[in-house]
């Protein structure tokens, strides 16, 4: 089998992956109950598995690829949660997939399914259009717009979700008035969920996009990347310091209690569990299996659930992957990372089993191969590009001297 025709069925293995995780992500939102969802997800990762063993890679590449596949499996070991090997995976396996055509597949797919959840609830066959008297404070006892997704929280964060996505996606079109179309979206999202969280994140999603469409030099400035890093970092040490102070109402300060308030209670749902839950005394180097608690703040359930190594290494992906943001010149890009980032602080949608969920593991899986093979940048330019390999062809591409496979 030649090159071309081992491509191909790379990708076509790589495309029934992600469309399958995407089902799987639909399925989650609905109310029904997924009885072979760990089924599902073992088959979309011997799909991805395919596609990365159809793929030529350089000796760096593969090097970047033993090491993460190394702590995720670490990780694996110590928690026997499997996603982080997963993700390994597929942003592995994304090496020569067209990322637009892969953000557009998974954004039609997922808005085609919300579509298909919202006519169930509709016709009164699955789920409810209404989430009504489910939240705290301002909430509790209101109608709040569901629309078969289980509720108004997960409703709005699937909407700022696919926004961002199409942001990316159709960047060379946005004039003055889309932006005033997203404003109007935004403020009908919270009008119908009374989600604060997703308003604010829409709201600076919209504002940064815009500033970036229309300020050239913004988009070059390497301070405004330099400052995203900064914002990721701030948001994960107040994660830290959350997961440090969090405790009943009684033993905290009385800031943090109007902090938390503000947050409808993020920083002591942390603690709330027989074993103190995510507090920062009980995170681990690598996580264990008993670490299973859920609560909103997406880096605190990162460090929980993964533990503090797996952790440090994500929180520096994202940093990784701004800084390839700004070499590429991908502002819109810089835009997806840090809106999900931000975002994460306080929600954890992109922290979870589902793959399909976190876009911006799209835009890693495009970026990684060339970040990776930027280390030797200088050395390719007097002595060639690296060769690659495929991996029953490795051993050739590890001998000394070796120039071609």
């Amino acid at each position: 089998m030649n090159r071309g025709m081992l491509k191909r069925a790379g990708e076509i293995s790589f495309y029934l992956g992600l469309l399958l995780e995407v089902l799987i992500v639909i399925l989650d939102k609905s109310s029904w109950i997924n009885p072979v969802e760990g089924q599902l997800f073992r088959v979309s990762f011997l799909f991805f598995a395919v596609k990365l063993s159809l793929t030529e890679y350089t000796r760096r590449e593969w090097a970047a690829i033993l090491a993460a596949g190394i702590i995720a499996g670490i990780c694996y070991l110590c928690s026997t949660r499997d996603e982080a090997v997963r993700f390994v995976v597929f942003v592995a396996a994304m090496k020569g997939i067209d990322h637009r055509r892969a953000m557009k597949t998974v954004f039609w797919t997922t808005l085609a399914g919300l579509t298909v959840l919202a006519a169930l609830a509709f016709a009164g066959v699955l789920g409810e259009v209404w989430d009504a008297g489910a939240g705290y404070g301002s909430k509790e006892g209101v109608a709040r717009l569901c629309l078969g997704v289980g509720n108004s929280n997960a409703l709005a964060c699937m909407i700022w979700a696919l926004m961002t996505l199409g942001l990316y996606l159709w960047q060379d079109r946005l004039k003055i008035w889309h932006f005033a179309l997203l404003f109007l979206l935004t403020w009908l999202t919270y009008a119908a969920t009374r989600t604060r969280t997703a308003l604010l994140v829409m709201a600076g999603t919209i504002l940064l996009a815009a500033l970036f469409t229309y300020g050239e030099n913004l988009r070059r400035a390497a301070w405004i990347y330099l400052a995203g890093i900064g914002a990721v970092l701030a948001g994960v040490g107040f994660s830290v310091y959350a997961a440090y102070i969090s405790d009943w109402y009684e033993f905290l300060p009385g800031w943090v209690v109007k902090i938390d308030r503000a947050l409808t209670g993020r920083i002591t749902s942390i603690y709330a569990f027989e074993n103190g839950g995510g507090v920062l005394e009980n995170w681990k180097l690598f996580s264990a299996p008993q670490y299973t608690e859920y609560f909103d703040m997406g880096y605190v359930r990162l460090f929980f659930w993964y533990g503090i190594i797996p952790g440090i290494c994500c929180v520096l992906a994202v940093c990784w992957l701004i800084w390839l943001c700004k070499k590429r010149g991908d502002a819109m890009g810089f835009v997806l990372v840090l809106s999900f980032a931000l975002y994460t602080v306080i929600e954890a949608h992109a922290v979870s089993v589902y793959l399909a969920r976190n876009y911006a593991l799209l835009l890693l899986g495009a970026y990684w191969a060339e970040g990776v093979n930027g280390i030797g940048r200088k050395r390719a330019k007097t002595e060639g590009p690296d060769p690659c390999a495929y991996w029953w062809t490795l051993p050739k591409l590890l001998k000394k001297g070796s120039k071609t496979i």
